[in-house]
């Protein structure tokens, strides 16, 4: 897996990506919807809440872990009438967990937070 963001600015560039990554695929959604290269696969009529937007947030948060992690997983749980299917499924796959540290990564921080 990819490195768990540890530090301040790791985490808001994080935010940055996702945040970008929507805009992103928003814009490509709305594009195929526009010219007609799109059936509307999820079956929602907001361009925001497509498949791909809602892979990319759910890959974010359970990669971003803590208070973003646990904000989706809180989403998860609500009424599915609330939220549309995609982003409903996106947040299921949250509730279910992070991705796992790397094994570097994970003794880098044992030893940095318990030494030799």
């Amino acid at each position: 897996g990819s490195a768990v963001p540890s530090t301040r600015i790791a985490r808001a560039f994080g935010f940055a990506s996702l945040g970008a990554g929507l805009v992103m695929g928003t814009a490509a959604e709305f594009a195929r919807r526009t010219f007609g290269a799109s059936n509307n696969s999820s079956g929602d009529p907001l361009v925001l809440s497509n498949d791909a937007n809602a892979q990319r947030l759910s890959a974010s948060l359970r990669r971003m872990r803590g208070a973003a992690m646990k904000l989706g997983q809180m989403l998860s749980i609500q009424d599915e009438s609330i939220a549309p299917p995609a982003l409903t499924n996106a947040l299921a796959q949250v509730r279910k967990g992070a991705e796992a540290m790397p094994t570097h990564q994970l003794m880098e921080q044992l030893h940095d937070q318990w030494g030799e």
